[in-house]
């Protein structure tokens, strides 16, 4: 058990001697209920004794402790305590309304430490009811029966307040569930977090975070949850920092009341939110909506099942493209390749030892560097070229409503779900040097991610609802690769015009917060794409053979590009259109 610090205590004269304030340690202690011990400081004794804590008392110590210094004082003397609740209990003449709690402490020079176990319903003499009010506890010590002058103390606030009820509580209709929202006040270091009631209440009620009992103090006449009944639990702990939850298993066409309260960390409960209405119903995501349209994608390659493939194909992808990205194992270093295995260069290869530079009668560190690796150094002229990486950025906006414009239909599911904003598709290119005969010709591999999100529609396809709806896209594709950079060397053009064209394929996932599974397919398709790289060489021609020699990245450019991505299944009339027209940018490093 740590100890706490006390509350002070003016200096003393008793027969044994003077005591000073700091000869006295008076800590009161919470048990928690593993067994353990929670000392309480000077800010938690101000919001412990809550209302709450009244109506359901908890197991306390309240210790007296004497330092070593004080001990000498003591001498052979014998100290006594009797723990005192009141404003005043220190004055033997204007002390009124002071209540002694338990039995009597005492210390001696062979004991130090003396502690009384209470109850928390023994602070609480004046009852559960009344406003908060602040008062003193009390250690009235006396050393051979003559009582000191001052004693030691701590400040309680009883009745109060406690945790902040939470505020500003919302309820969205969601199916079979409701979206509640709040705004509350507290941290992770006064609150644990938050839990709702709900009723009718749930037909299995989650388990109370809170300390509970019979006697919980009412809330306000009209809520029903003023009693904390346990029955009306209906989420489980919401942690600090969440500010809404989904509630779930609720019956569709019933009108719920919900409250929120605020946890604090000593256990007990704020008082319940005013109460929020709503009633759960059927809502309608992007899958809904896109085959109550009409939307034909179906089974085989256009739908691939109900588990998570797509994240499976993802994975064997980045796995492929870190094989693919290891070059040559005849030039560098093993402090290079512990690099890579730790994951920092793996795409990049931005760091080698500067071997390059060492020669006969050159630096003996780097000289003896040399004599003990048994690798060749790298070239001092450029560095073989062999592969590009991109990294690419750019707004995508997928054409699934094209499949229903193509039919002549009204309908939209994207757009009306979505919206027509575009959302940012980030891609990672690796493309390997096949030739480089009039340009760089060569073969790349492509994997991006981009992903929509939007509350689900009520049934008047109108109002949003608090389900949530998705649709994910993880784009895959090989593509040929032409860059006219023979102008570079030839005319020193620092603009390289480049052409690329491939196969796609482009796995999708529709989740929906009102489901538990999702509906996972993938769809095939074609790109084409035309843009311009500029090489950043071009302005400063110095510090890019720098970089060559001590990283092996020969170029460093930027990059525009306009792409189609035509991802329809080839014309299949039975797939999720996904392809869309847009631009791409970002930054490409030829290594």
């Amino acid at each position: 058990m740590a100890l706490a610090i006390g509350a002070p205590v003016r200096a003393q004269t008793a027969p044994s001697g003077t005591l000073a304030s700091t000869d006295f340690t008076f800590t009161l202690w919470r048990v928690n209920t593993d067994g353990t011990d929670t000392a309480l400081d000077t800010d938690t004794l101000a919001t412990y004794f809550t209302a709450a804590r009244c109506a359901c008392p908890g197991s306390m110590l309240a210790s007296l402790t004497l330092s070593s210094g004080g001990l000498t004082k003591l001498g052979s003397s014998t100290l006594d305590a009797q723990l005192m609740l009141g404003s005043d209990c220190d004055n033997v003449d204007t002390a009124t309304a002071c209540t002694s709690l338990g039995s009597t402490l005492t210390l001696s020079s062979s004991k130090s430490t003396t502690q009384l176990s209470l109850s928390s319903a023994d602070v609480f003499s004046g009852g559960c009811s009344g406003d908060a009010n602040s008062t003193r506890l009390w250690a009235i010590v006396r050393v051979d029966g003559t009582r000191l002058g001052s004693q030691p103390s701590l400040p309680l606030t009883l009745r109060s307040a406690g945790p902040v009820t939470p505020t500003a509580v919302t309820a969205q209709t969601a199916d079979s569930g409701l979206l509640v929202s709040w705004t509350t006040t507290g941290d992770a270091t006064t609150l644990q977090g938050h839990q709702l009631f709900c009723a009718p209440g749930p037909t299995t009620a989650a388990t109370a975070a809170f300390e509970t009992c019979a006697a919980l103090p009412a809330a306000a006449s009209d809520n029903p949850f003023a009693g904390y009944d346990a029955a009306f639990i209906c989420s489980d702990l919401v942690a600090v920092g969440t500010n809404s939850a989904r509630v779930k298993g609720l019956q569709n066409g019933t009108l719920y009341q919900v409250a929120v309260v605020a946890i604090g960390v000593d256990g007990t409960p704020s008082a319940p939110s005013a109460v929020a209405t709503a009633t759960p119903g059927p809502t309608n995501g992007f899958d809904d909506l896109y085959f109550k349209s009409g939307g034909t994608a179906g089974t085989g390659c256009a739908v691939a099942g109900t588990t998570g493939r797509s994240g499976g194909a993802l994975a064997a992808t980045a796995l492929l493209l870190c094989l693919v990205l290891r070059r040559r194992r005849d030039r560098w270093s093993e402090r290079r390749r512990a690099l890579r295995a730790l994951g920092l260069v793996i795409c990049l290869d931005v760091f080698t030892a500067r071997e390059a530079e060492a020669a006969p009668g050159g630096d003996d560190a780097t000289a003896g560097f040399l004599l003990n690796s048994s690798e060749a150094p790298p070239p001092r002229g450029p560095s073989p070229r062999g592969w590009n990486l991109e990294l690419r950025f750019g707004p995508y906006r997928p054409d699934v409503d094209s499949e229903f414009a193509a039919r002549g239909s009204d309908a939209r599911p994207y757009a009306q779900v979505f919206s027509s904003a575009r959302h940012l598709l980030f891609q990672i290119e690796v493309d390997r040097h096949i030739s480089h005969r009039h340009g760089t010709w060569a073969v790349g591999a492509n994997a991006g991610y981009t992903h929509a999100s939007a509350a689900a529609l009520a049934q008047d396809l109108t109002t949003r609802t608090g389900d949530e709806t998705s649709l994910t896209l993880l784009p895959l594709s090989l593509s040929l690769v032409y860059r006219a950079d023979f102008l570079r060397e030839v005319a020193g053009v620092g603009l390289i015009p480049y052409a690329k064209a491939g196969v796609d394929c482009t796995f999708w996932r529709i989740a929906n917060t009102a489901r538990s599974g999702t509906t996972d397919g993938k769809t095939l398709g074609w790109h084409g794409a035309l843009g311009l790289a500029l090489d950043l060489a071009s302005f400063d021609p110095d510090a890019a053979r720098v970089m060559d020699r001590e990283s092996g990245v020969n170029q460093t450019a930027i990059f525009f590009e306009v792409a189609r991505y035509a991802l329809d299944g080839f014309g299949s009339g039975s797939v999720l259109h996904v392809g869309d027209t847009t631009w791409m940018g970002g930054l490409m490093f030829e290594l």
